[in-house]
């Protein structure tokens, strides 16, 4: 790899860090875009080579987050759990039923969570944090239900299940802002470890790529989770909720532009 692509590529890395360490995503809203029309590489590679770069890059950010006691062992592990159902269901569903309308509407749905989040940075929503005598006593049914959502999506259309998994753990659960953006981290890295092992075995990972982008992941994704930890709750509110539109607007315009 030339010296400027390789450092192209690093910088690419960092932006993905930063942004999943920051918002509990997996990045791959970054990096799948810049592999295909900024590196010139094949869809395949595109949306294979990001899987692996997640992981280490949760790894560090969720280090961080665990750090600070945002982690919950029983959020973690029954979302991971059902989420890995979820996301084999969803991509066995690819081969079955068309993308492009269910991409249309979940572009609405994330415009309407966007809009959602950002009224309740501004105060205007009914989102009220659970006491501290509430607890964390998450029940188990709704737990699964949001990790197979996710993976459902995450399976079916290639989207991050971070943008299902934060504002599902923010409205529904009305979690601890950090805790939801903690927990979908480390949880997004466990749903894509089986993709990762399936589309490196279909030749589908560039790891000259992926091990650049990963030099810069990690002090990418420590410096997006320290900056939000120590950011106030509204800012990171109104940062997610505008993440939210511009991931959106993107997929209503591709899968648009793909039907006319």
């Amino acid at each position: 790899m030339p010296a400027a692509e390789f450092l192209f590529t690093v910088l690419v890395g960092f932006a993905s860090g930063f942004t999943s360490g920051a918002f509990g995503i997996g990045g791959g809203v970054i990096t799948t875009p810049a592999i295909r029309l900024l590196l010139m590489q094949s869809s395949d590679i595109a949306l294979g080579t990001p899987l692996p770069i997640i992981f280490p890059s949760a790894l560090v950010g969720g280090f961080n987050y665990w750090r600070a006691g945002k982690i919950i062992p029983r959020v973690f592990l029954i979302c991971s759990l059902f989420g890995l159902a979820g996301t084999v269901a969803g991509s066995f569903l690819t081969t079955l039923l068309d993308t492009r309308y269910l991409m249309i509407l979940t572009s609405l749905l994330l415009l309407y969570l966007s809009q959602r989040t950002y009224s309740s940075a501004r105060g205007k929503g009914l989102y009220a944090a659970r006491s501290q005598e509430e607890g964390r006593s998450y029940s188990a049914l709704i737990l699964a239900f949001i990790g197979f959502f996710a993976g459902l999506f995450s399976g079916f259309l290639g989207l991050g299940g971070g943008t299902i998994m934060v504002p599902a753990f923010f409205f529904i659960l009305r979690m601890d802002l950090k805790e939801c953006l903690g927990n979908s981290l480390v949880i997004i890295a466990v749903l894509a470890l089986p993709g990762s092992v399936i589309h490196s075995l279909l030749g589908h990972v560039n790891w000259a790529i992926a091990l650049a982008m990963i030099i810069g992941v990690l002090p990418g994704s420590f410096l997006g989770s320290f900056f939000t930890l120590r950011a106030r709750d509204q800012r990171v509110q109104k940062l997610f909720a505008l993440l939210l539109l511009a991931i959106g607007i993107i997929f209503m315009f591709k899968e648009i532009r793909g039907l006319l």
